[in-house]
């Protein structure tokens, strides 16, 4: 009977290309933006969120409004229209309303989202044949997701054109609980305390995984503070070299010569 051997342990150092759902050609799109090795996808941090924490009945969405809702999927279907366009659309129903969800030119989520599975939806609401919800953000949670009384604080993330803010969210969250034990604080606790920020794996986790517009503040601070730290450090240490006493360069008097002259 033989045993598989297992595969190398994934670290701060390893490169992206190894990272589970990466693979060369996302690797080289990573690459773009500065991302090499796992601790990059750790360091790139969302450059803005959208608050999706508080949920809104689907009874109380009105043209004109954006809103965040959570319902479940009763309907859906592929539409196609005469200029060759095809929508995805679905109904979905809270314990308020229903409300028809529309996805132009993204015939494929028709293979994704299953009837019954509850979309967390945050978008604007207009009018069109009736109430329709056009979300720019989408988060499936499945049919299991009874119980869910609050929404989430998604993280947008720099992006480059063939890998999307929301493939980089998808990576971050699928390795952020392996990496984030291997990430150590280097600053003194005392140093932090007085700043009033946190440690950098609590700070890397509120910034990626926030549950409120408060916590991702929070852990931007801790970022923010390094990088301020650290340039007055500089800035100290620059100083206090141009204060050192130097030697000069030594010059033999000759005086009886100059007098001749």
């Amino acid at each position: 009977m033989s045993t598989r051997a297992a595969g190398p342990a994934i670290g701060l150092n390893t490169g992206v290309v190894y990272l589970k759902g990466v693979g060369p050609y996302r690797a080289e799109l990573l690459r773009k933006l500065g991302i090499v090795v796992a601790r990059d996808l750790l360091f790139h941090v969302p450059h803005r969120y959208e608050d999706a924490s508080t949920i809104a009945p689907i009874a109380s969405a009105e043209p004109g409004m954006d809103v965040t809702v959570l319902g479940t999927v009763i309907s859906k279907g592929v539409i196609p229209t005469r200029k060759g366009l095809r929508i995805f659309q679905a109904v979905i129903r809270d314990d308020s309303a229903m409300i028809e969800v529309s996805w132009p030119g993204q015939p494929f989520l028709d293979r994704v989202i299953k009837k019954d599975d509850k979309l967390l939806l945050t978008g604007a609401v207009r009018f069109f044949h009736g109430r329709q919800l056009q979300p720019r953000e989408m988060v499936n949670l499945g049919p299991d997701a009874e119980g869910m009384a609050e929404g989430r604080v998604l993280s947008v993330y720099p992006a480059t054109e063939g890998l999307s803010f929301k493939v980089i969210r998808s990576l971050v969250e699928a390795h952020l609980d392996t990496l984030l034990p291997l990430v150590t604080e280097y600053l003194p606790t005392e140093t932090l305390k007085r700043a009033g920020v946190p440690p950098l794996p609590e700070a890397l986790r509120l910034v990626h995984r926030p549950r409120s517009i408060a916590d991702a503040m929070r852990g931007m601070s801790r970022l923010a503070f390094e990088e301020l730290f650290f340039v007055h450090i500089l800035h100290r240490r620059a100083r206090d070299l141009a204060r050192e006493t130097r030697v000069g360069s030594a010059f033999t008097n000759r005086r009886a010569l100059t007098s001749q002259l």
